[in-house]
């Protein structure tokens, strides 16, 4: 299956529908993760939906948009001398152990604007004038931001992407800084015109996953593994790369860093695990690589295939 999607074939992006259609059944026969009759959306509050079935449709197709976005930013970057479409094969199978695979919420919705904002960093070049992709920017982090409450910490990390890709430029950053505020903006008069919406933690959740602590601690574990691969993967990747390759993958791994961090504290606070899920989008960029790397390629299959195996075993535990 691998050797399918890191060819270059488009036919393998036909195959996505049912690996996200196969998750979903065996969710709904097992019950392995609670769908509720309503979605959480941040800070824009909670908003019922009662048709859950048509909920599991809209949450597959905006799984399978972010996926075969996060692919077609890879490949149009040109991060490997030819198109492979591995990394939404990635993206689909490690959310696919988070909540938000299953029921639509910010988290998920999240994962789309943080892509989209990385389309606007992958347009600055050093020197070219970069006002008009950092203000594009801050606004699609922005408005992940008041979807996933916790991403409100991105501010001075948008400010690390662009310095990182560009010489410090004042107004560049400013710009970002109002992008990334304007969205803000609007939900402060959204939360003023519907003065029922009550702020809470931004980590609590009142979604379940029935899982006992051993298939947390699996799943982290795999994760952990995975992540290790990838960066020693990456890093054989940049030391032969061009300056350029260097730091589109330096502001990933900000956003990896940053889903650690996160997940983490909300690992140690709450139980659960969700906010790691940022952190799939720059594994599934990274990990690829260490199946490009003959040296590495073995670890990397074993690693992914005993994870895409885990992905559906859990459900009957």
């Amino acid at each position: 299956m691998l050797r399918l999607f890191i060819g270059n074939q488009l036919f393998a992006i036909l195959l996505l529908p049912f690996i996200i259609g196969g998750y979903v059944l065996l969710n709904a026969y097992s019950h392995c993760f609670e769908i509720l009759p309503s979605i959480e959306l941040g800070f824009w509050g909670k908003h019922s939906f009662y048709n859950v079935n048509a909920l599991h449709y809209i949450t597959g197709i905006l799984v399978l948009f972010n996926s075969i976005l996060a692919n077609y930013l890879f490949n149009s970057n040109e991060f490997y001398d030819r198109n492979s479409y591995v990394i939404s094969l990635f993206y689909i199978v490690f959310t696919s152990y988070f909540q938000s695979f299953y029921q639509l919420d910010g988290i998920l919705l999240s994962h789309t604007f943080i892509l989209l904002a990385f389309f606007q960093l992958f347009h600055l070049e050093n020197n070219v004038d970069g006002r008009k992709w950092s203000f594009n920017a801050g606004v699609f982090f922005g408005i992940a931001a008041t979807l996933n409450p916790p991403l409100f910490i991105l501010l001075p990390v948008i400010w690390l992407m662009i310095t990182r890709i560009r010489p410090f430029v004042f107004r560049e950053l400013l710009l970002a800084s109002l992008g990334f505020v304007l969205p803000i903006v609007y939900l402060i008069f959204y939360l003023f015109l519907n003065k029922g919406v009550v702020l809470k933690n931004v980590f609590a959740s009142d979604k379940l996953a029935i899982h006992n602590n051993w298939v947390i601690i699996t799943s982290i574990g795999l994760f952990a593994f995975l992540t290790f691969l990838s960066l020693i993967a990456i890093s054989y990747k940049t030391s032969k790369s061009s300056l350029r390759f260097k730091k589109l993958t330096a502001i990933l791994k900000l956003l990896m860093y940053l889903g650690v961090l996160l997940g983490g504290i909300e690992y140690v606070s709450f139980g659960h695990y969700e906010l790691l899920s940022i952190s799939i989008i720059a594994l599934a960029f990274f990990l690829p690589f260490a199946f490009f790397n003959k040296s590495s390629s073995l670890v990397g299959m074993l690693l992914f295939y005993g994870a895409f195996i885990f992905s559906f075993v859990r459900f009957f535990m």
